[in-house]
């Protein structure tokens, strides 16, 4: 049901669809501020804040079930966003609408195990200066991946909202471990940028020592 409130002239006024709570506000503010028109965008799991990213104008991909991709779809009604510009897929793959992204979104239901394992192909294809919003950040996976990324000089954190939410910008490029031990060469991330170290160090981090990633379906 709409919210109404009476304007001096004792007329109903229609307020904005509200969100849940104030902080939901600031996240969403915020996130304005960092996305612009035609930004390529990428959601891993289900938040509604993708919606922002497609009333700036993005270019957004949801990695999802069809859950979370309804849930997303109604926001955008509600607020009378248009989705045009949204594309769906089942999994996370490296294709060339997740290459040079300009902010990854992911989810706060998303598990330590999808996290970890889709890890190397979000910090590769995530642009330097670009922006990972990690929501959910104060539990599960989400939180180990947190401290991970506060000890890596990769990543600068850039804002935290409240205890749930956490903004970081990509410093520097990599090279995901794959790569290192065959020896194969990236054109678009050249050795004096490239630091493979750091993305090996959120690998040791998450995994406790392991050499192997497994990905996993999203």
């Amino acid at each position: 049901m709409a919210i109404s409130e009476a304007t001096p002239a004792e007329t109903l006024k229609k307020l904005a669809f509200k969100r849940r709570n104030v902080e939901d506000d600031m996240v969403a503010d915020f996130l304005t501020m960092l996305i612009k028109p035609g930004d390529k965008t990428l959601q891993l799991g289900s938040s509604e804040f993708g919606s922002v990213f497609l009333q700036r104008g993005a270019f957004h991909q949801l990695v999802g079930n069809s859950k979370a991709s309804n849930a997303l779809r109604a926001v955008c009604q509600r607020r009378a966003i248009g989705d045009e510009r949204l594309q769906i897929t089942p999994k996370l793959s490296q294709t060339d609408q997740q290459s040079g992204l300009d902010a990854v979104l992911l989810g706060p239901e998303l598990g330590f195990a999808a996290l970890a394992g889709s890890w190397p192909l979000i910090a590769n294809c995530l642009k330097t200066g670009g922006v990972l919003v990690l929501t959910g950040a104060s539990r599960g996976g989400a939180a180990r991946l947190l401290e991970a990324l506060m000890s890596d000089q990769g990543w600068a954190l850039q804002e935290m909202i409240g205890s749930d939410v956490s903004v970081f910008r990509k410093t520097v490029n990599f090279i995901a471990e794959t790569d290192i031990k065959s020896g194969k060469k990236d054109k678009n991330h050249p050795p004096e940028a490239s630091r493979p170290d750091m993305l090996s160090g959120v690998l040791r981090t998450l995994f406790g020592g392991s050499n192997t990633v497994q990905h996993r379906q999203i």
